[in-house]
């Protein structure tokens, strides 16, 4: 979607037009549902942060006047909303993502369950910071760009970060596989 019609999306969900909430959904539902089943381990807790999100932004719906991108808008509203879920469910001695429900994540389609046991561990490894940056980028399918505004640290420093830790990644991976 070119610039032009980011800024125009955004003043139609700034008027409340239910026809560009329609828009934004179509546009980023489905990678963001899987980003943040990633991100949580859970399908569930996915679908109901995606459900809050949306709900969120249609009530803070004025907010998108000053919004240069709504889909990376709207996954900040996510990651803001899966923080307070996880935040939750640590209050509650629940456990957050885990290597076996990203195992079970990464695992779907064709990859054997020795490469998707690595990469879980793999990613595992990364710092938190850095493991978020892999999964906007891979998992969620979002731009540096996006990433950078959803994240709020400056593009050259998201890319710079998300290389290395691929590097990281693949020197892990590259060990396992020996």
């Amino acid at each position: 979607m070119s610039n032009a019609n980011m800024h125009e999306l955004a003043a139609r969900l700034a008027r409340g037009d239910e026809s560009a909430f329609a828009e934004l959904y179509d546009a980023c539902a489905d990678r963001l549902h899987h980003w943040l089943a990633v991100r949580l381990g859970s399908r569930d807790a996915a679908t109901d942060v995606l459900q809050s999100a949306f709900l969120r932004a249609v009530k803070s719906r004025r907010r998108f006047r000053k919004v240069q991108n709504p889909v990376a808008y709207l996954f900040q509203i996510a990651r803001n909303e899966a923080a307070r879920v996880a935040a939750r469910d640590r209050r509650c001695n629940q456990q957050t993502v885990q290597g076996d429900a990203l195992f079970a994540l990464a695992a779907e389609g064709d990859a054997a369950s020795d490469d998707a046991e690595a990469v879980a561990a793999a990613l595992a490894r990364l710092e938190s910071d850095d493991r978020e940056l892999v999964e906007l980028k891979v998992y969620a399918g979002l731009t540096f760009r996006e990433i950078a505004e959803v994240t709020g640290r400056p593009q050259g420093t998201v890319a710079t970060r998300y290389r290395r830790a691929l590097e990281s990644l693949r020197g892990w991976l590259t060990k396992q596989f020996r």
